[in-house]
């Protein structure tokens, strides 16, 4: 079953990764699931081994996964199955050893381990060759198709590959009619008046009527232009980000989310960078981490000192729940967004909170409030991590500890497993 599942927590289907997911304390529900590329074998060394997972591990850690389950998805060179004539041995086994041992040191227990080609899967610490023949096991086409259906009714749809998912914001070219379209709106937009909070409460819920019928493409076009306004400025994109995500109601962030992705296709290069931002934080907080790490990457690749995306990679390398966020911009109230200044009188937060930010080095919701209106102290001490950040893109998490996902029982939820 689990080979199933995995395309759909992570987004896209694994290659020459390895995955672990993590579940919680009941051992059903997931509550985060990694992706790490398998190095080439010239290249791999237990200290790139433990330096590709500690982030893993402390995201592990950050949301009490107990057991691990580890999926191994090889080279194509590697595939035990490439020829069902020769029987071969499971690939990669001394990295699946380091990578148990390194969860056991952190008080993990890895549950099982597998080597996943297609529909096809072995475990790698079974010695039964009536549970685990050499030729591998097939997943159940019946409980296969109804745990695609469920995730499929929560908006889930995998793309084939990483690639796929990075090409999915590749920038339209100039002359692209959409392009060409939303600039046009764009340009003859309203400006974003005084009563932002009127404003960007309209916007939301267009956004949430449109989604009712995603196949209106003159809606979609003038969704996208009309968020150039609201990203550009810091006031009204963090309102934004406040009306959105407050809650993590996955029914409106998916067709924010996709709305964004055509803005951010569509834009020029000095408003790729807040839309990117945006929509990572919306991806973050529905629980598509590798979504949200690719427009990351989009936003520091034009704009490397944005700081808002430098907080939220940071939160993303920390393995910070979404919820997090969600808490945060709860506690902002409207006016401290649209205020000039931040007050400088520490607020109480929830214990969860605090303890959940406190991996990214801030003491109060005030100082986390600092960098979410683009501190420039921020980005100065996080320019290096941006920096391994930008040349490390293809570590992705995908955080699903929120509790709507995790709360159904016996399978009803994406989540439960």
């Amino acid at each position: 079953m689990m080979p199933a599942i995995v395309p759909h927590l992570v987004g896209f289907h694994p290659e020459r990764s390895v995955v672990a997911v993590g579940l919680g304390p009941d051992g059903r529900t997931v509550g985060v699931t990694m992706r790490v590329d398998i190095p080439m074998p010239g290249d791999r060394t237990a200290q790139l081994t433990r330096d590709m997972w500690t982030p893993c591990i402390g995201a592990l850690t950050s949301v009490a996964a107990h057991d691990v389950i580890l999926l191994l998805y090889p080279h194509a060179a590697d595939d035990p199955w490439r020829d069902d004539d020769l029987a071969r041995d499971l690939p990669d086994r001394d990295l699946l050893a380091e990578i148990a041992a390194l969860l056991e040191d952190a008080g993990m227990n890895p549950l099982d381990a597998l080597c996943v080609v297609g529909e096809r899967w072995r475990s790698y610490w079974c010695a039964d060759p009536r549970c685990c023949p050499t030729t591998g096991r097939t997943v159940d086409p019946e409980e296969a198709m109804r745990a695609r259906l469920l995730f499929v009714q929560h908006g889930s749809a995998p793309l084939a590959s990483r690639t796929d998912l990075v090409a999915s914001l590749e920038p339209r070219p100039d002359t692209d009619p959409l392009r060409v379209r939303v600039h046009a709106l764009r340009a003859s937009a309203p400006p974003v008046v005084a009563d932002l909070v009127s404003e960007i409460g309209a916007y939301v819920a267009a956004i949430s009527r449109w989604g009712d019928d995603p196949s209106d493409a003159v809606g979609l076009e003038g969704l996208a232009a009309r968020a150039f306004g609201f990203c550009e400025v810091i006031p009204s994109r963090d309102l934004l980000l406040r009306a959105l995500t407050v809650g993590g109601d996955r029914d409106l962030l998916l067709p924010t989310r996709a709305v964004l992705s055509e803005a951010v296709r569509c834009a020029d290069l000095t408003s790729v960078a807040p839309l990117a931002t945006v929509l990572a934080v919306c991806a973050w907080v529905s629980g598509a981490g590798a979504a949200a790490r690719v427009a990351l990457d989009r936003a520091v690749e034009v704009e490397p000192a944005y700081s808002l995306a430098g907080l939220v990679t940071a939160a993303l390398d920390a393995g910070t729940p979404p919820w997090t966020w969600s808490a945060m911009m709860a506690d902002l109230s409207v006016e401290e967004i649209l205020e000039a200044g931040w007050v400088t009188t520490p607020r109480p937060v929830s214990p969860e909170v605090a303890a959940a930010f406190a991996e990214l080095g801030v003491a109060s919701l005030d100082e986390i409030a600092e960098l979410v209106v683009d501190d420039a102290d921020f980005a100065e001490r996080h320019d290096d991590g941006q920096d391994d950040y930008a040349s490390d893109s293809d570590n992705d998490s995908e955080d699903d500890s929120e509790d709507e996902s995790d709360a159904g029982g016996g399978g009803a939820e994406p989540g439960a497993l």
